[in-house]
Formats: structure tokens, sequence, C-alpha cells
């Protein structure tokens, strides 16, 4: 899949937080401090998309970025 636009949409810190679309949800997940995030902005090529930090741990919120207007890239903590 080529990506041809990506923006972050909002950070939830709870399920019903969460947007309500009909959009196909792709979850990033794994363990603190793998490189999710890096990833994100790899695929992206948004070195600024997702926030890379050096202590691991970070993320504690559930992160929505809308990929081509069509799909959701979902960062999970």
């Amino acid at each position: 899949m080529l990506i041809r636009s990506a923006t972050f949409i909002k950070s939830a810190s709870k399920l019903s937080g969460c947007p309500q679309t009909d959009f196909p949800e792709f979850a990033m997940i794994g363990r603190s401090n793998v490189g999710k995030s890096s990833l994100i902005n790899t695929l992206t090529n948004n070195s600024k998309l997702s926030k890379i930090s050096v202590t691991p741990g970070k993320t504690k919120l559930i992160g929505y970025f809308l990929m081509n207007d069509d799909r959701h890239l979902v960062d999970l903590p």
C-alpha cells in the first residue's frame, strides 16, 4: 500500500474516546521502545507525525492517524 497522505487525528485515553468511523483500522502493537513510532514515521515519510521518545514506556494513549483518507493506523501503548 502506498501512503499518499497521513494526518494525526486524535489521542484517546480509553476506548470510549476513540473515533467512531467505518474505516478499517490497522494497529501498531508491541513492547515499549521497539520503534513503533519510528516505523509509523518511516511508513508515512513524515519524521514528525508520531512523537519519538528516548525514554521507554512514554506512549500512554491510543493514537489515531488517518492514512489516505480511507483507513486508520492506530498506535497502541
